[in-house]
């Protein structure tokens, strides 16, 4: 005769059989009970009692709570939760706690995820303490402890009084503005050649300036790329980026030149990367890229094709895909355009005050000053500076002053080339060089010695026909010639085999008289 405890292990057994769950092994709680006899159930296919309710040894009614409030069917193996507790469900004084533990890059980047978050992220008592741990004075004279208590309730109060966001404007003035203290006095040491800061170099260092682009498709996707390699010459840098994989060329629209400024300097930031600002350089239309583009030179893998101002394109022989990206930046207001424009639109330099003189009879024509470099961003070829420039009336002609620089009679100006004039490429496992093309700075400053028309742009040596008249140079003549609505330069060359080096025989420089007469404000 069975007893009272032998009937319960009787009836247990029949009910684990029906349902087709094994007795509970030790050391397994109630809630992995109910889990593994409600798997058990729908794996075995089992029919359910009445009701549909899972009998359990521990009682009815609460393995029924426990499922219907922890668990809701399984996939593969695995419980999903019915009730997950995301972070954009909790409270706003619980998140306003947590932002708090939050570093500076940190906040601004929660800020970037929702509207809630944005919000949250520019409360001024958050902002407020960053401000003071960096820009107040720590050191305070005693105070009783109800004057302490009392005076911060009253700052409280003020804080939030102010609008939203204030305190975190502040904080990013103060630090640019601490960041860009010392610049100033890099820039005002200006070169006497080139009329353009001598330590050019040192003020991007110290400002944390670099270069990217941003490929757009035509689907409006972004590719960006961040500045591979920079050069600096005297008046201009030279960026190269390249990459294994290049999107599609026909398939992209615009190509934009960024300038990246970090938002806050090193010593602000908690990490390496932290917020940055995008200032757009110059943007070029890719859709009507053979119209729009010139060809410069090729050799047996790349062709390089320009897009003005200043940028190379380094295109495949074999299939017209993009290999590389040269671009070429002119340092005049380089800094100012790198940092003082938004996403969208570039820096606009303020408008000139032209300065009348109507003692001059011949005003606005007399005491440019000038210099031109040829280089390939590597080395440089030819380097020269020339002043006390003039044009006189009559070569006025066809909307362009005419300023002789280098005449073709007068030997004694005329000047050689050191080295070849070529074009480095190179990608990640390829590289080489393409012949008879470089890239040419040209730098013209006023009477006053203030820039008046700056250049960067690569150009090409181009053959002529024009026949030698001369005896002294006996060798293959060639030209470089650039222009757009400002101004223009034409350069003549000669190569002399036997010497192996190209000479300067005539420079030309042509400005815009519309140019000059805005300048100057003059009506010739």
């Amino acid at each position: 005769m069975a007893t009272g405890g032998g009937r319960a292990e009787v009836a247990k057994g029949r009910s684990s059989r029906i349902f087709g769950v094994n007795p509970r092994p030790r050391g397994i709680g109630a809630s992995a009970r109910v889990t593994l006899q409600h798997v058990g159930s729908e794996q075995s296919g089992a029919r359910q009692p009445a009701g549909g309710h899972v009998c359990s040894s521990f009682g009815h009614k609460r393995g029924q709570n426990l499922l219907s409030r922890s668990y809701h069917g399984t996939k593969c193996g695995k419980l999903r939760s019915t009730s997950l507790t995301t972070v954009e469900s909790l409270p706003w004084e619980v998140l306003l706690k947590i932002f708090t533990y939050l570093d500076v890059s940190c906040l601004l980047c929660a800020g970037c995820v929702s509207k809630r978050f944005y919000h949250i992220s520019n409360d001024n008592l958050i902002w407020h303490r960053i401000y003071c741990s960096y820009f107040v004075s720590k050191s305070k004279a005693w105070k009783p402890k109800a004057v302490v208590i009392a005076t911060e309730k009253l700052s409280r109060i003020s804080i939030q009084d102010s609008p939203p966001g204030f305190w975190k404007k502040e904080y990013i003035r103060k630090c640019t503005s601490s960041g860009t203290r010392g610049v100033g006095l890099l820039l005002k040491s200006i070169n006497r050649y080139t009329g353009l800061p001598s330590k050019f170099r040192e003020a991007v260092k110290a400002l944390g300036i670099t270069w990217m682009i941003a490929l757009r498709e035509r689907t409006g996707k972004e590719h960006v790329h961040e500045q591979g390699k920079a050069c600096f010459s005297d008046t201009s840098a030279t960026l190269c980026w390249n990459s294994a994989v290049w999107p599609p060329l026909c398939g992209l629209k615009t190509l934009c030149v960024y300038g990246i400024t970090p938002l806050f300097p090193p010593s602000k930031t908690a990490g390496m990367h932290g917020p940055r600002r995008r200032s757009l350089l110059v943007e070029y239309d890719l859709t009507t890229l053979e119209e729009s583009s010139t060809f410069i030179g090729c050799d047996k893998l790349v062709k390089l094709r320009c897009l003005y101002p200043g940028l190379l394109l380094g295109c495949w022989q074999e299939d017209g895909e993009l290999a590389v990206i040269v671009a070429n930046l002119h340092f005049h207001q380089l800094i100012e355009k790198s940092t003082l424009g938004s996403v969208s639109c570039p820096y606009m330099p303020p408008p000139h005050d032209p300065v009348p003189d109507d003692v001059v009879s011949e005003y606005g024509l007399l005491g440019y000053h000038c210099h031109i470099a040829l280089h390939n961003g590597r080395s440089s070829c030819m380097s020269g500076s020339f002043h006390n420039l003039f044009c006189r009336k009559e070569s006025v002609q066809n909307g362009f002053l005419q300023i002789m620089i280098i005449s073709l009679e007068n030997e004694s100006q005329h000047s050689t080339i050191s080295g070849s004039i070529y074009i480095p490429w190179n990608t990640e496992i390829l590289k080489g060089k393409i012949q008879h093309c470089c890239l040419m700075d040209v730098t013209v400053l006023d009477e006053t010695e203030k820039p008046f028309w700056c250049i960067s742009s690569p150009v090409a040596l181009q053959s002529t026909s024009t026949p030698d008249i001369r005896f002294s140079y006996l060798g293959k003549r060639q030209t470089i010639e650039y222009k757009d609505h400002e101004g223009k330069v034409h350069m003549e060359l000669i190569w002399l085999e036997e010497q192996q080096q190209y000479f300067i025989v005539n420079l030309v420089l042509y400005l815009s008289v519309r140019k000059v007469n805005a300048w100057f404000s003059t009506s010739y």
